[in-house]
């Protein structure tokens, strides 16, 4: 049996390391959290990231997908993200 080991892009390493900081934040401990725990976190990790690849690129919040398909205000719509 081959075992090939791939390096993780920079993209999915600052997605990781969000994800690190989120399961702090909410004090969840990835390894042994339910189901129900890891989808919010993972859902919390991927917008938070989201919103600052969108930030670096000089976009506004309604370049972003609303959290979890929540319905954004107007005003949340027009700020930077």
């Amino acid at each position: 049996m081959d075992i090939e080991v791939k390096r993780m892009s920079p993209a999915a390493v600052e997605l990781l390391d969000q994800l690190i900081v989120v399961c702090k934040r909410f004090n969840v401990e990835y390894a042994t959290a339910s189901e129900k725990d890891r989808f919010f976190v993972e859902a919390v990790a991927l917008h938070e990231y989201q919103l600052k690849k969108a930030h670096e690129q000089g976009l506004k919040r309604s370049e972003v997908p609303p959290f979890l398909g929540l319905k954004r205000s107007d005003r949340s719509n027009d700020m930077p993200a």
